[in-house]
């Protein structure tokens, strides 16, 4: 039904949205609202903060009386895995294989520093000249890796996983007998790069591969699901001790 606004109905209507707009301009300007562009960042980031806080209590709470959460703890800062120093390494390992492990953790360093969706145009030199293109049925010694990454990770060991936080994101770093395994997880699983001590010098970013897909993605969420043991709420995680007074 068509209301004019000069009938006594529409001013009517015209009056309470005047007045709700004046009480609702009121009360925004009495909230203690940030003035500058930088106020603004800073009071986003501690609600940010509170917020993230609160959901990561949360998670942990359920994960610790085994109930299930929305989300999986990473053991970022963890003392238990390692993160900025290398574990030592295993005895007895052929020159390729040091190359190899030496090769993942510099790659997996590189790809937690970059701030970018594709770290492959605008990466660091490691990036760009020693990982190159590849698909996993390009050589079937590159399948191996995704089908004993997670039970590499469930039986541990000095250095077999690393976590690495950085400007980029969160990448996970496993390391195999004679393989190595780096990917990406957060912001998004978007670099997957496998190593090989056959092609020591060399990592091989793995391309979209619609036939191995699913032993991807597969693989992917078990290494996750495995390395979150370690987080908090985990079966695996160590609390820090606490220091002698």
């Amino acid at each position: 039904m068509f209301m004019h606004r000069n009938s006594p109905a529409g001013r009517r209507s015209v009056w309470a949205r005047r007045s709700t707009r004046r009480r609702l301009r009121s009360v925004l300007w009495v909230l203690p609202k940030p003035r500058t562009r930088a106020a603004w960042a800073s009071w986003a980031d501690d609600l940010y903060n509170l917020r993230s806080e609160l959901a990561h209590d949360q998670v942990w709470r359920a994960q610790a009386e085994g109930a299930d959460a929305p989300v999986m703890v990473l053991p970022v800062g963890d003392p238990a895995v390692p993160l900025g120093k290398r574990a030592a390494e295993p005895r007895g390992l052929s020159e390729a294989s040091r190359r190899r492990r030496a090769l993942a953790d510099q790659v997996a360093n590189s790809l937690a520093d970059q701030p970018t969706i594709d770290p492959w145009r605008a990466g660091t030199d490691v990036l760009a000249q020693q990982v190159l293109p590849a698909r996993l049925g390009d050589d079937p010694a590159m399948r191996q890796p995704f089908v004993d990454a997670a039970a590499v990770v469930e039986r541990g060991g000095p250095g077999v996983l690393r976590v690495v936080p950085g400007d980029g994101g969160v990448v996970l770093r496993v390391h195999g007998p004679s393989w190595s395994l780096v990917f990406r997880v957060s912001p998004i699983v978007n670099a997957i790069v496998v190593f090989l001590d056959a092609t020591s010098r060399y990592g091989w970013r793995v391309e979209d591969d619609t036939e191995s897909r699913e032993l991807i993605q597969e693989a992917v969420t078990r290494v996750v699901a495995e390395a979150a043991r370690y987080g908090w709420g985990g079966d695996k995680y160590a609390r820090p001790v606490a220091p002698v007074a």
